[in-house]
């Protein structure tokens, strides 16, 4: 689903990006709803990055990425319990020289803006500003994925994060 943010778009870079568990994130701007037959999946979409609320039986994890709000860096890997089930969340940042970067943004637009199970968010300012949301369900749970295209620092954050109950 395609969802255009009617907010400014302020260019920034992976390195403000801080990762949390916890139902304090801001007031999401687009959210996607996935129902499942352990639980459902959440994903919104903030004005400074995404949170998802995966539940899968008595487990509840409210993921949140977003820029400046904690002090926390985001890490390249964390696994651990949630409830009685496990979670994983795993980050990479690439850089791209403008051309590639516009190719990549592109080939996720296309790719994800007609998907019933992915919500893609588009800023004001630049084409290539993008917040993409995909998630699906898997045994015992949900897996999920963002991605965090920032043109003026040419990276692309992308997210990947399981919740499985036993």
């Amino acid at each position: 689903m395609l969802a255009p943010l009617a907010v400014p778009y302020l260019d920034v870079s992976a390195s403000a990006l801080t990762w949390w568990l916890g139902d304090d994130a801001p007031a999401p701007l687009a959210s996607l709803v996935l129902p499942g037959r352990t639980g459902s999946l959440a994903l919104h979409l903030l004005g400074a990055s995404h949170q998802v609320v995966a539940t899968a039986g008595a487990a509840r994890c409210p993921e949140v990425v977003a820029c400046g709000v904690r002090p926390a860096a985001l890490p390249a890997r964390h696994d651990g319990a949630v409830g009685d089930a496990r979670y994983r969340f795993t980050s990479t940042t690439t850089a791209y020289d403008p051309v590639d970067l516009s190719r990549v943004a592109r080939d996720l637009r296309h790719r994800c803006a007609g998907s019933p199970r992915a919500l893609v968010g588009v800023f004001p300012g630049s084409p290539d500003a993008l917040t993409v949301l995909t998630g699906r369900e898997v045994r015992g749970g949900w897996a999920w994925s963002s991605w965090h295209v920032y043109p003026g620092a040419g990276e692309v954050v992308r997210t990947r994060s399981h919740l499985v109950a036993p």
